[in-house]
């Protein structure tokens, strides 16, 4: 799975205004519950391997976007691309980034390269009042 040569222009754009360095880290290993692509004649995809693929492509294209992989035996929800500024926050993604999911990552990473938020101040205020953290799971089908 290649980035094309508009999407890598898009990219490269969008890293050219990142204003602090993005580590992204991308934990591999088998899955615990592996994907069967049916259009494929029920074709195992390795998921590893091409969210791999793309997650390297797409942080060769910024300067200030860093890439660590780490590689695990034991089968869990891998794999697991966790994007995070120099606040050591952010966020975390399990599956492969494909399709339009590219655009969750790339979001991310411009995020996370930003000085200060692009939340609103009302936001800023609500998300301060939270006494514990919250974790918000959205779930997306691969198009």
């Amino acid at each position: 799975m290649s980035l094309g040569e508009r999407d890598q222009a898009a990219i490269r754009e969008a890293f050219d205004d990142l204003e602090q360095d993005v580590e992204v880290t991308l934990e591999l290993g088998p899955s615990a519950t592996p994907v069967t692509l049916l259009a494929a004649g029920g074709r195992e995809l390795d998921t590893s391997a091409i969210t791999r693929e793309l997650v390297e492509a797409v942080c060769g294209l910024g300067d200030r976007v860093w890439l660590r992989v780490v590689e695990h035996e034991q089968a869990g929800k891998w794999p697991r691309t966790t994007i995070a500024g120099p606040s050591g926050t952010g966020l975390v993604y399990l599956g492969m980034p494909a399709g339009y999911e590219l655009t969750t990552l790339v979001g991310a990473i411009v995020e996370s390269g930003r000085a200060e938020s692009t939340l609103t101040a009302t936001t800023l205020d609500r998300l301060a009042t939270l006494e514990r953290d919250v974790a918000i799971d959205v779930f997306v089908t691969p198009t």
